[in-house]
């Protein structure tokens, strides 16, 4: 039996060609992994999946579902991936269970996905810019959360934030984590995430945003589970806002890149060097999906605009109602 299973989210237009490669580079190239289960869900309301899509799951053996976890927080995206999680927890039967964004794909054979013997979580280091050590300009945002879920900030453990590499609390990149699905972390961090959105506390670094990663960090903590971590090379990013980051890792040696923004038309041309370093094999399956594109009908891209801007209403009362720590 396998020993874990990978869930990520998909909607109408381009993240339908992103879980598409990222579904068939995990069969090509994920070694022992490639054959796991992959869940694909589409949480809340919005346009139909596309008809070729679905084709190309079934061809991929990836089931679909479509079921509107999300109700209460569908105006904030990285709610979803909580949200499903929470549902799909107790519906699994594999003894642990991996969230994958989207927008990765699979470069080389995986080994185990699942935490080390002896922990329950494990998932990449979070980035220094919005972690604390507890004593610098992030630590008042930090304890204030902390206060509000009844957690002691200075009972954290201390990880290296990737790529600064600077002493940090646990705080984790949420691209991919796996979990012991006994743990019900899914449950906690979306309870937790809930809390945050209607906590009116946000970071003089980060704003509202990054509401994924600080409440699973949270979530974490609050469990009391242990945690293991991913080497970077598993989630290493690639992304036109912080390009200086991405000759960090030779890309020869990356097993998932996460590519963020990157294969847009927009970004391609600044991506394609960083293709040109890994194999024909991998290049030909990213060229079938790149440039990322709406594709989708001109009903569904209306339909798609509509929610969008409904969606960004509440998040602008949100950053108006927001204190800044």
């Amino acid at each position: 039996m396998n020993n874990t299973t990978i869930v990520t989210c998909v909607e109408a237009g381009p993240i339908e060609a992103q879980v598409l490669m990222l579904a068939e580079s995990l069969r090509a190239f994920g070694g022992s992994c490639s054959d796991l289960d992959i869940l694909a869900v589409k949480p809340r309301r919005g346009p139909k999946i596309g008809s070729n899509t679905l084709r190309e799951f079934r061809r991929l053996h990836v089931e679909f579902i479509d079921e509107k976890f999300n109700v209460e927080l569908d105006w904030w995206n990285n709610a979803n991936k909580s949200c499903v999680m929470s549902q799909l927890e107790t519906r699994v039967s594999t003894p642990n269970i991996t969230w994958m964004d989207g927008d990765m794909v699979v470069l080389q054979s995986l080994d185990d996905l699942s935490p080390a013997d002896g922990t329950q979580f494990i998932a990449r280091a979070g980035e220094g810019y919005l972690g604390s050590d507890g004593a610098d300009n992030n630590a008042p945002y930090w304890r204030k959360l902390c206060e509000l879920i009844e957690i002691d900030f200075d009972r954290f453990p201390e990880i290296n934030s990737f790529p600064e590499g600077r002493r940090i609390r646990a705080y984790w990149q949420t691209g991919i984590y796996t979990y012991a699905t006994a743990t019900r972390l899914g449950a906690a961090h979306y309870d937790t995430i809930s809390k945050l959105l209607s906590s009116n506390i946000g970071s003089r670094e980060a704003g509202i945003y990054h509401q994924d990663q600080v409440s699973i960090s949270l979530a974490v903590q609050k469990l009391g589970l242990q945690y293991s971590e991913y080497d970077a090379r598993l989630n290493f990013n690639i992304n036109t806002l912080a390009k200086d980051n991405a000759d960090l890792i030779p890309m020869s040696e990356v097993k998932i890149l996460h590519y963020h923004n990157a294969f847009y038309r927009e970004g391609l041309d600044w991506a394609e060097k960083y293709l040109a370093q890994i194999s024909q094999d991998r290049r030909e399956l990213i060229a079938k999906y790149i440039p990322l594109t709406a594709n989708a009908s001109y009903a569904a891209r209306i339909y798609r605009k509509f929610l969008k801007s409904l969606r960004q209403r509440h998040v602008e009362q949100l950053k108006k109602r927001v204190v800044l720590y």
